[in-house]
């Protein structure tokens, strides 16, 4: 199983000590620093504050972008961790730009399948949807895959045996957020969870993204022709709040049907 330090490539931040940790309620995958606090901040800061577990995995480091590099873009999702509440954050190291490549396609499958297996979650997010980044859906499809084959007894990865990849695991719940595409995609509709009460902590986390959003944003915004990421999250959260009367939500698209044991859940 993965240790920390190991020669993968893996960058690891721990609020715990290492292998303190293990297993944890929800695990986040995002390809770049900065999608898992973008598009479900807010949920993350919800579960840590009300005493859930989360760990998140970015696969690249995200050093193909326009500013910043990779050592500055690591620190400041260190950072953020710590704004967010998380017990650990791991980066994959994978080449920004490059997360579909199918030459590396089956070793990426089993790193995650390795993650799934050492935190056991009950909850992953993933990015889905049709998107403008080939990343995120690469990323997508990498998470859908590697939590399938978690789960099968003989699944054997890439480099690694059966008794190194550790003991078959599949989450209850694989959840998919949305970063550039359409929020109401097709027919589904998303469960809106409430993060009127965290929102500031989900703007302090993506502000610890200072190479990302700096004063120089809103040009370098109007140079690509691309809307203002943080003006359009902010009302993109608030139209979806308002649809549920709160201030602020986010989406999550199920995979499969929701169970509700308490009748009372269908309007609280």
């Amino acid at each position: 199983m993965i240790e920390a330090g190991q020669s993968s490539g893996l960058k690891v931040y721990s609020a715990l000590p290492f292998n303190a940790l293990p297993r944890c309620h929800i695990l986040a995958i995002g390809a770049h620093p900065d999608d898992i606090e973008l598009s479900v901040g807010g949920t993350i800061a919800l579960a840590t504050r009300q005493g859930h577990t989360v760990v998140v995995v970015d696969v690249t480091q995200g050093d193909k972008g326009t500013n910043g590099s990779a050592e500055i873009r690591i620190e400041e999702s260190r950072r953020a961790a710590q704004v967010l509440g998380l017990a650990e954050r791991w980066n994959c190291c994978w080449p920004d730009g490059a997360v579909s490549d199918p030459l590396y396609w089956a070793e990426r499958i089993e790193t995650l399948v390795q993650l799934l297996r050492r935190y056991r979650p009950q909850v992953v997010l993933a990015p889905g949807g049709r998107d403008r980044h080939p990343d995120h859906e690469g990323t997508s499809e990498l998470a859908r895959q590697a939590i399938f084959y978690a789960g099968l007894a003989k699944y054997e990865g890439a480099t690694l045996s059966i008794e190194e990849l550790g003991e078959p695991w599949r989450p209850q719940h694989f959840y998919t957020y949305r970063l550039n595409g359409s929020l109401l995609e097709g027919m589904e509709q998303p469960l809106l969870v409430d993060v009127s009460s965290v929102y500031e902590w989900k703007k302090k986390s993506i502000l610890e993204y200072k190479s990302q959003f700096s004063q120089g944003w809103q040009q370098q915004c109007e140079n690509l022709g691309i809307p203002h990421l943080l003006h359009w999250l902010v009302g993109r959260d608030q139209y979806l709040g308002g649809l549920v009367r709160v201030a602020y939500a986010e989406p999550l698209y199920g995979e499969k049907p929701f169970l509700i044991k308490k009748v009372a859940a269908l309007w609280e």
